[in-house]
């Protein structure tokens, strides 16, 4: 397996995690900032307005597809798991075939109903009529498989590219100015004043000093903006290396519906089941990582 398998890490986790709950308290935080801003106009000085970010938008969308990311990654892993066991025994099926025969034996003279896929209740096309299609039926199931995976895919790059966007609106937004006279004090510094503004977050702080809370509250966001990305990244690659495995999986059994006899046909099916048991244990880790 790829070493990629084991390289997730409970500080990783927490990292997902903190910048989960991050994502579900900026719109908390930034409702604030007009009250921030009132309570400067209340004490004499010009009121300032932030301007708003489409960007902002992204962020209960973003914490949601972190929170269901799990379960995606379940229904995919149950998903492996049903196909990589038809697949066996499929496999397993056609080895007690060629011994009963022999490894020359015409695919197309093979019984298709000694194999148990053909008593399946359910066809993602229809009921087969030879060896040949229950290779597609599998062929179709791992296809579906394929589908789930890249839909993680996408969703683990979408997240990545629209951090970047987050950091930035976090960013400008923390170090606006509370007052049209003053730079000073910030937004972060003007939140940190008062206990009903102060952003809720898990940091222990040296002082209670709002602008001492300010900079360690910007620090310790920034680098967790840097670890998500950090993380997200390697997830990336992680679910990239499921997707090639499958895909190599689904090549192989491509092969496999062209062969013509039963030695073929099991030499397709061992190359098969290798990528597909690499993907499994693969997705079992990661689906294992996600549900701590």
């Amino acid at each position: 397996m790829n070493r990629l398998a084991n390289e997730f890490t409970a500080a990783q986790r927490r990292v997902f995690d903190r910048y989960t709950n991050f994502l579900g308290s900026l719109q908390p935080t930034f409702n604030s900032i007009p009250v921030a801003f009132e309570r400067r106009r209340n004490s004499g000085h010009q009121l300032a307005v932030l301007a708003k970010d489409s960007r902002l938008k992204n962020a209960p969308f973003n914490t949601r597809y972190l929170q269901e990311l799990w379960g995606r990654t379940e229904e995919a892993k149950r998903l492996c798991s049903t196909y990589v066991e038809d697949l066996a025994t499929f496999a397993r099926e056609s080895l007690e075939t060629t011994r009963r025969t022999s490894r020359n034996e015409p695919v197309g003279q093979v019984d298709f109903r000694l194999y148990s896929l053909s008593r399946s209740p359910t066809w993602k096309l229809f009921p087969p009529k030879d060896v040949r299609d229950l290779v597609h039926e599998l062929f179709l199931r791992f296809d579906e498989l394929k589908a789930a995976i890249q839909q993680l895919k996408y969703t683990i790059t979408e997240l990545y590219v629209e951090s970047f966007g987050l950091k930035s609106v976090f960013t400008r937004a923390m170090d606006h100015r509370t007052c049209n006279c003053h730079p000073q004090p910030t937004v972060a510094e003007e939140l940190f004043r008062e206990n009903n503004t102060a952003p809720v977050w898990d940091l222990a702080y040296s002082s209670r000093d709002a602008v001492v809370r300010a900079a360690e509250y910007k620090a310790d966001i920034a680098v967790l903006f840097d670890g998500f990305a950090s993380v997200n990244s390697q997830m990336g690659l992680f679910i990239e290396e499921m997707y090639q495995r499958i895909e190599g999986a689904i090549n192989e059994l491509l092969r496999a519906k062209s062969v013509s006899r039963l030695g073929e046909l099991n030499f397709k099916l061992g190359a098969t089941i290798e990528g597909a048991n690499e993907c499994m244990a693969m997705m079992d880790h990661v689906e294992s990582w996600l549900r701590k």
